[in-house]
């Protein structure tokens, strides 16, 4: 519990700066971190204010709010009915994208028909927010519509959060899982290519194998984590190797699977 002249002032600590400050952020993590049902009613006021950023930091609260290690959401299926309620009334882009990752975070199924609205908004910001909240629900055979969908986004951090989302975060295996994972092995954006290998790798896809061997093969020193795991996954290593580089996963994998192939995008 909170003295309210302490919750009146982490409230407003949210409000500090811009949207991404830090002292911001140590404030809602303050409040979530509590649980506490006042804190909670005070973000449902703020849910209702006139101004903008209190709603999308009303938004970030209840989203998480009671979660931390061993700790789930104190108020789910509440916080859940006040967030739907915003999003469906919200014309604010930045509230609307809090509220979006704060539905993700629940996790309760009834959000996955509003998020689906804002899957081809002119906003990247709440695209991006749509990719992460459809990413929480990666399991679900429900979200791989709207994760395919961003994965061929024109702007990059959408494509890789999506991509991330279903090749990574998700379980889900089929054809079209592959098939939107291999496309997205010729992306320009790095990040999205490495999110591409690191999902069909843990389907033990070898259309993987020539973009994998590549991307090792140009590795100075020890390979980005998800590529070494990438590697060890489709080598049937149960740890990396110690002190190997980029190219000895490289030899490794064309000792193994006797590749040389040209890659499956060109």
């Amino acid at each position: 519990m909170f003295e309210e002249a302490e919750l009146l002032e982490l409230f407003q600590r949210t409000l500090a700066c811009d949207y991404d400050d830090d002292d911001a952020w140590e404030a809602v993590n303050a409040l979530r971190a509590s649980g506490a049902r006042q804190v909670f009613d005070k973000a449902a006021e703020w849910l209702r204010s006139e101004n903008p950023l209190e709603r999308a930091r009303a938004a970030d609260i209840l989203g998480q709010i009671g979660v931390g290690p061993g700790k789930k959401h104190a108020f789910p299926a509440e916080a859940c009915d006040l967030l739907l309620t915003l999003l469906l009334n919200e014309s604010h882009a930045r509230a609307a994208a809090s509220a979006l990752v704060a539905l993700g975070h629940i996790e309760d199924p009834r959000a996955l028909p509003p998020i689906y609205r804002f899957v081809a908004h002119e906003d990247p910001v709440l695209r991006h927010a749509v990719a992460f909240a459809l990413g929480c629900f990666a399991k679900d055979s429900a979200a791989l519509p709207g994760l395919m969908v961003l994965m061929s986004d024109t702007d990059e951090d959408v494509r890789d959060w999506a991509t991330f989302s279903l090749g990574v975060w998700g379980d889900l295996d089929s054809a079209r899982v592959r098939e939107a994972l291999a496309r997205r092995l010729g992306d320009d954006f790095d990040n999205v290519r490495l999110e591409a290998i690191a999902g069909l790798a843990k389907r033990n896809d070898k259309r993987v194998l020539p973009a994998l061997i590549e991307t090792l093969d140009a590795t100075r020193g020890a390979p980005d984590a998800k590529l070494a795991e990438a590697a060890c996954l489709m080598l049937g290593l149960r740890r990396e190797p110690r002190h190997w580089k980029g190219p000895d996963y490289a030899l490794a994998l064309r000792h193994q699977f006797g590749c040389d192939a040209a890659p499956v995008w060109q």
